[in-house]
Order: C-alpha cells, then structure tokens, then sequence
C-alpha cells in the first residue's frame, strides 16, 4: 500500500526516535521529542522513563561495556554461529557498506561503530525515507519504488530475524524501564513493518 507524504515524514521521524536510542544521542532525541505535539508524545511509552542522567548511565551499561547488564547492538552478534561465523559476519558487513554506499550514506565512518550496529542499521532506514520524501517530490516512482523495497530487504534481513533472539537475550539484563519499554517498542514496530511489506 501507497504510502502518503504525512505518513512517510511520521515514519521518518519515528526512525530517527529509534536511532538516538540505539546511538544514545540524547540531545537529538530531547530535540526532537521538544518539538512533537503532546498528544503524539502518548505514543512513545518508553519517554515516559526518560531521565537523561539515568538513561545515559543504562545506555553504557546495557550497550557500551561490557559487563552483566551488557546486551550487543549488533546484528552480527546475533547470527547463528557455525563453522563459517567469521566469514558469514564479513560478508554481512560487505553488503551492508554496499548499501549503504547506494545511497550515500557515511553513518558508520562518521560514528566510528561497525555497519551492522542497531543505530546505524537505523539510522540508515531513516535515509532511505528521506531519499523516498525526495523521490515523491521529484516524482521519481522508479527510485521510490526501489527505495520501499530497500527498506523491506533491510527489515527482512537484519533487523527481523534476530528481534526475538535479541529480545530474549536482553530481558535478564535490562533493568532500566525506560530500555525495557524501548525494546517491545522497537520490537512491535519492526515486527509491523515486516507484515507490512507482505
């Protein structure tokens, strides 16, 4: 289904929500909350939790160091491991720089953290929709169409086959509400935009 201009700059804005987290830029996410209508602020239950200090603090300790609350951001993490693990992980990794490159996009060089990082896989749907709102007022229905399937082929492949693994590696460790709320969030949502590519 088609979807409309209001719906693409949501959906955008939505992304852009789930990569400060994964990314923990707190000043972009304050920002960008600052801005939104109170009754949308309704939509976001993990905001709720949201105390910068706090946050912060659970944002190194489930994301950055390594330690018992310490739950992986990344993609590779989370792939069955077998005889070829380090071969599979750098093809993953190549394809990813590949799309990315497709469209431009330097997140990773600019952060310094791998390609497969949850933020920077993120933050990259996030350019793909921007490159679609382009597309539309350009009229571009070629590239916009390609852009949707972009957008389905990254959910579909790194993002939704691991959702449950993360899920149930992170619910021991996680212990902050605000993360716990982010995760089932993030989760449903990409849950939905894998049934709505179907």
């Amino acid at each position: 289904m088609e979807m409309s201009k209001e719906e693409r700059y949501g959906q955008l804005v939505l992304t852009n929500i789930l990569s400060c987290v994964w990314l923990g830029e707190w000043d972009r996410y304050e920002e960008i909350f600052r801005n939104m209508d109170k009754e949308l602020i309704k939509n976001f239950p993990f905001h709720t939790y949201y105390r910068r200090e706090e946050v912060s603090l659970w944002y190194e300790n489930h994301f950055l160091i390594p330690g018992d609350y310490f739950v992986s951001p990344y993609f590779s993490s989370y792939i069955k491991k077998g005889h070829d693990e380090h071969e599979e992980r750098k093809k993953d990794l190549l394809c990813l720089i590949g799309l990315y490159e497709k469209i431009g996009f330097l997140y990773p060089l600019e952060k310094e953290i791998y390609p497969d990082h949850f933020g920077c896989i993120t933050a990259f749907l996030s350019s793909v929709i921007q490159e679609s709102i382009k597309a539309d007022a350009e009229k571009d229905e070629e590239y916009k169409s390609k852009l949707t399937e972009l957008n389905h082929y990254i959910i579909g492949r790194y993002i939704f086959p691991i959702l449950q693994v993360l899920k149930k590696n992170a619910e021991p460790k996680i212990k902050h509400p605000f993360f716990k709320e982010f995760l089932n969030f993030y989760i449903q949502i990409m849950t939905e935009e894998i049934g709505n590519a179907a």
